[in-house]
């Protein structure tokens, strides 16, 4: 194995030290200030361990990712600037020693290990009492993200804003929000060094550069009555439609390389219909032309006083593309979600249902031939009625389910309380030929048996404070049954997790924290062509100086064939300003699927040095 080890800084850091906003005098003898955050990522990473595939994609590669966030600040008025930029080094393709398989690694490069600095957002707001107004990016989310869900989850290196306008106009009881312009996803995924720049063409491709991120436009209005009464209703909609990045040749060529003749994309028919063809048509919602959705929500804030209901009802329709036009399937899917919290004495009871029929997330249109690892971002999201963390929703799990989740909580002492959980759902859309229409029947020629399955899920645990509140363990235990109703294991899991953090003196703490699951899943895992389960999980073990220093070590563990066993990393953390912080990484961390609220996406191994410093003046 080789390795080097890069150790740098932000120049930020070098000229500011110390963080603050910083005060640029007065205008109209009001103040002016200039906000600063400053992210910078400097990492080289280790040669891959072991030979599975294509992982040499996935390492040997130095790399340097740069956030830069300004914010302007002047009576009421905000403008604000992020720009994003990376630079790569040793990268798979130029490797002379990996050149055992050249096709393989100059197409990976193509979308690959970028260097290059955008203006990743851009954004001016107006903000008074009762209004406020956005022209450039803004996050939006409609009720529980049935029908707009533009937002940023940092686990998943995902950071989605519409390019446009966004108006916010509130006056108790009622609220009106309107939003509409381009999709704008970040560009840049760190985790992988993927990027949704122009592709670069393929020896002997005759077409020149390609995109493979349509350009994907969104109008979407909320109308809320009722604010601050016993019911509050929320009305709801949205319309995406798609248009492809550039404009096209008659050779399928971009023209002008597709930066000058077309910077907003293109939605004559020939230029869609082109970039269409690029697509996956897996997911109906991203093979359609235009996506249309509206619902309705109702809730009850105070049942009471002693809990609280909402209910949503979405209605959807997609418009597909010629190319993925399927005569026998539904263009219709609805869905009904429900929440319900209820406090009596010492418990506290929740209850989840959720009801989907032919209802599919409204997903970018990457090209998943050249960008497979930002398949996941998404302009919508529904509820999923499970964990937020959870990570074994497979294929379009939601898409087409009835289910429920119900938890009750029960506080014995004022710093001690159990809770337990149980699932249930039937999902007919988790297997890649299952699928339903918007009543929920499934189609001829669609063996329920094998495409239909059924989940059993149950999950206990106890949360405890002592030490005046200072100290805390956190301990759960579940198990997770899915089979096919034919009653064939699809999957199953058991498992425990815990965290132990233990006040010492002072500013002086420690903890413990881990997660251990045995996993049994169909076709993975396989010898001999049957499936056999497998143990992975983590254990991390930390010291902590109030508020400046963290000390971490910690090592992760699988049995899954073809991947090294164990894996073992880490790290200190530095916070020398309330709002800044250096971290250095070193070490292995295992790769996987990893999920927030329904959302998910694999991460590869990562192996190597990783330098994070994060500044705010």
């Amino acid at each position: 194995m080789r390795a080097s080890i890069s150790i740098g800084c932000s120049f930020l850091w070098l000229l500011c030290g110390v963080a603050h906003a910083v005060d640029l005098g007065k205008l109209s003898n009001k103040p002016v200030v200039l906000d600063v955050t400053n992210t910078s990522v400097l990492g080289q990473q280790f040669d891959a361990r072991y030979d599975q595939g294509q992982s040499e994609l996935n390492h040997g590669y130095g790399n340097f990712i740069n956030r830069l966030n300004l914010a302007l600040r002047w009576n009421g008025f905000t403008a604000g600037l992020r720009l994003d930029s990376s630079v790569y080094w040793r990268k798979p393709q130029d490797r002379v020693d990996l050149h055992e398989n050249p096709v393989t690694l100059e197409r990976d490069g193509l979308s690959r290990f970028r260097s290059t600095i955008y203006p990743a957002k851009m954004w001016l707001t107006h903000d008074r009492p009762g209004l406020e107004v956005t022209a450039g990016d803004a996050y939006a989310q409609f009720g529980r993200g049935f029908v707009l869900s533009m937002r940023k989850l940092d686990d998943l290196g995902i950071d989605n804003t519409v390019r446009g306008l966004k108006v916010s106009w509130q006056k108790d009881p009622v609220s009106v929000t309107f939003v509409g312009g381009l999709a704008n996803p970040s560009r840049i995924d760190e985790a992988t060094g993927r990027s949704l720049f122009v592709r670069q063409a393929q020896v002997g491709d005759t077409r020149g550069p390609q995109g493979i991120y349509g350009s994907d436009r969104v109008i979407g209005a909320q109308v809320q009555l009722g604010r601050g009464w016993p019911v509050t209703f929320s009305t709801h909609g949205s319309v995406f439609w798609r248009c492809a990045p550039y404009s096209y040749d008659s050779y399928g060529r971009t023209n002008d390389s597709g930066l000058l003749s077309s910077p907003l994309g293109s939605c004559e028919p020939n230029d869609v219909a082109y970039f269409a063809s690029s697509l996956n048509g897996y997911n109906p919602a991203v093979s359609s032309r235009q996506v249309n959705m509206v619902g309705q929500s109702i809730e009850l804030p105070s049942l009471w006083g002693k809990g609280k209901l909402y209910v949503e009802g979405v209605f959807q329709h997609r418009e597909p593309f010629v190319a993925f036009d399927d005569p026998t399937a539904s263009r219709y899917g609805n869905a009904l979600y429900a929440a319900a919290t209820i406090s009596a004495g010492k418990t506290t009871h929740t209850l989840e249902v959720k009801s989907n029929r032919n209802f599919y997330p409204v997903a970018a249109s990457i090209d998943g031939n050249y960008a497979p690892e930002l398949s996941a971002v998404s302009y919508t999201a529904q509820p999923t009625g499970e964990l937020i963390t959870q990570d074994n929703l497979y294929g379009a799990f939601n898409a087409c389910v009835n289910g429920g989740r119900y938890r009750v909580d029960v506080r014995l002492l004022p710093n001690f309380f159990m809770y337990g959980q149980g699932i249930y759902a039937h999902s007919k859309t988790e297997t890649l030929s299952g699928r339903c229409d918007e009543l929920g029947r499934t189609p001829a020629g669609v063996v329920a048996s094998e495409a239909h399955t059924t989940v059993l899920d149950g999950l206990t645990g106890f949360e405890w404070q002592f030490d005046k509140n200072r100290s805390q363990l956190f301990v759960s235990a579940g198990v997770r049954d899915n089979k096919t109703v034919g009653g064939e294991l699809f999957y199953r899991e058991t498992s425990m997790q815990y965290t132990l953090t233990k006040y010492i003196k002072g500013a002086y703490s420690f903890e413990l924290t881990g997660r251990h699951r045995q996993r049994h899943e169909e076709a993975q895992n396989t010898v001999d062509g049957v499936s056999r389960p497998w143990v992975q999980g983590e254990h991390y073990t930390a010291f902590k100086i109030a508020p400046k220093w963290v000390f971490s070590q910690g090592v992760e563990y699988t049995t899954q064939i073809g991947v090294p066993t164990f894996y073992v990393n880490g790290f200190i953390l530095y916070r020398f300003a309330s709002n800044s912080s250096v971290r250095l990484f070193a070490g292995q961390q295992r790769g996987g699927l990893r999920c927030v609220s329904g959302v998910c996406r694999f991460f590869p191994a990562y192996e190597g040095v990783r330098l994070d410093l994060t500044l705010r003046f």
